[in-house]
């Protein structure tokens, strides 16, 4: 039975003897009936998509789940994330794209900028420079000692926070109070790994608790729960215990702990490390590769074996695989490969080796075929994951152009999430020291995030020819379409105040000695010779 469900979709509904007695006794019967017809079809898959139809051959079998983020994270993620961290300690392709991603992303650091709103806060320039300057130096005075266990300055938190966040999936750092001897503030960071948060006393999730996160009616984490220790720690007979810690300052409004992890899902309360798309096939390549590095050693080895001739006696002869001590041989002796190695065998014994075709040709061309398929998934292109660029100029720099978008969405994401709140505690704490003088910073919240502007400069992308990308630059410049500050953020690193003046120093300097100053930009850049078409014998 044909029924019309749209203007172009029909529906081929069983109809048999039964339903149409049914319907013929009680028609409204025989409608429910045929409703129920309708929604066991659609069950089955009569929509337009094929890859939503279950009576297909190709997808009969594969009933995904429905579940929550939530729900499926919990149970998968103490594995993802000692896989991904035995990867990266034993497979060269994992370290290398974590490696990659945190020095393209975080490198030495991401360096403070000021940038007040001078409009909103009606200073002059100079005024919003010095107090700028000020406003950096604070925070770089408290940058050197910020570690709440007196380790690690700033820039290396950066480092671990972002490489934590790839390993584990998410990281918390914690807002602590601790004033050392040479210290001028009392902020202190303390950065927890990702498993020692959990439910309190290992109870199951519930609508409130989501792997010791626990949170309000609408979904906003109002506290963590911390344990003592992490899970695997050896215990030497101290019990392990938790103590919730609030997220937020009820007084102030500040976060009190940051939680740092990429959300993919909405409702999703716990990060998924960035190489579990990849883990199993990276797992897969690594076994493959040292295999294949096994058997090319054991292929190289060069071993003779020597094999005496067996002598006719007329007495007694001892039969093979005797405890025969006279001939020199023991039969339980193993025998083994080894560079140069001489080696006796028993009479009557012989050694077979099978060709294995070392070293591999196809190695090579199914390493980089894996990591195409591995670079997709992570955002990075093989060249950068193998460090191997072979193709030409253009190709090189698509790729990474590609990369670069993806490491300067990261840098935003780390600067917005974890520098700049920390520098707004620096700062805030500064104000209310009386270090720094902000008129209305605690009564107005404009006026507040007026003060608190700021830009986060990383390190420059990658340059493979560095006299082009000079050449596009400044046609950039004499278009308008990028400033000077852009183009030392992006080639050199640094800002656009400090190298002018440096520049300013010099030439001041190079003219009261008598020097020639240096030629600007359009007089050093010119414009590549275009080559001469014609050929030799044509010039003749």
């Amino acid at each position: 039975m044909k029924v019309q469900l749209g203007r172009h979709k029909t529906v081929d509904v069983p109809w048999s003897f039964t339903d149409r007695l049914v319907a013929w006794i009680s028609p409204a019967a025989g409608v429910d009936r045929l409703k129920s017809r309708l929604t066991m079809s659609a069950a089955t898959g009569v929509g337009g998509y094929s890859g939503g139809k279950r009576d297909r051959r190709q997808t009969r079998n594969w009933r995904p789940g429905q579940t929550s983020a939530n729900e499926i994270l919990s149970a998968d993620l103490p594995d993802l994330r000692a896989r991904s961290r035995d990867l990266i300690r034993n497979v060269p392709i994992a370290t290398g794209a974590i490696s990659t991603v945190v020095t393209s992303v975080v490198g030495d650091g991401l360096v403070l900028q000021s940038q007040v709103d001078r409009s909103v806060l009606n200073l002059t320039d100079t005024q919003a420079d010095e107090w700028q300057g000020k406003a950096q130096r604070e925070f770089a005075i408290w940058a050197r000692n910020p570690d709440f266990t007196s380790r690690l300055n700033f820039d290396e938190i950066q480092e671990l926070v972002f490489r934590a966040v790839l390993e584990s999936g998410d990281t918390f750092v914690v807002r602590r109070r601790r004033k050392d001897l040479a210290d001028t503030y009392n902020l202190k960071l303390q950065v927890v790994e990702a498993d020692r948060i959990s439910n309190d006393g290992h109870r199951a999730n519930t609508a409130s608790m989501v792997d010791g996160i626990e949170m309000d009616a609408d979904g906003r984490p109002v506290k963590y729960w911390i344990s003592s220790r992490h899970p695997d720690d050896v215990a030497n007979g101290v019990k392990r215990e938790w103590k919730g810690y609030e997220a937020g300052s009820t007084v102030t409004g500040q976060p009190l702990i940051l939680h740092l992890y990429k959300q993919q899902r909405p409702d999703q309360a716990r990060g998924v490390p960035y190489l579990s798309p990849v883990v199993e096939a990276i797992k897969q390549l690594g076994d493959y590769a040292e295999a294949e590095v096994r058997a090319a050693v054991i292929s190289a080895m060069f071993t003779v074996f020597v094999k005496p001739q067996v002598m006719e006696d007329d007495g007694d002869a001892s039969f093979i695989g005797s405890n025969d001590t006279a001939s020199g041989v023991d039969p339980a002796s193993e025998i083994a490969l080894g560079n140069g190695a001489i080696v006796d065998l028993a009479p009557g014994e012989d050694v077979t080796f099978a060709d294995p075709k070392r070293p591999n040709t196809a190695f090579d061309a199914f390493v980089t075929s894996m990591s195409r398929h591995i670079g997709v998934a992570l955002e990075l292109p093989y060249e950068l994951l193998l460090k191997s660029f072979t193709a030409s100029y253009s190709a090189s720099r698509a790729a990474l152009e590609m990369a670069w978008q993806m490491f300067r969405t990261r840098r935003s994401w780390l600067a917005w999430k974890f520098c700049q709140p920390v520098y707004e505690w620096v700062i805030t704490e500064a104000v209310a020291s009386g270090r720094l003088s902000a008129p209305g910073f605690f009564s107005d919240p404009i006026v507040r995030e007026a003060w608190l502007g700021s830009d986060w400069i990383g390190p420059s992308r990658i340059q493979l020819d560095p006299q082009k990308e000079a050449s596009a630059d400044l046609i950039d410049l004499n278009m308008g379409t990028k400033t000077r500050a852009q183009i030392i953020m992006e080639r050199t690193g640094g800002s656009f105040e400090a190298k002018h003046a440096q520049l300013v120093k010099e030439n001041n300097v190079r003219e009261a000695d008598g020097l020639v100053t240096l030629a600007t930009a359009s007089e050093v850049m010119q414009p590549p010779q275009q080559p001469n078409d014609t050929t030799d014998t044509e010039k003749e």
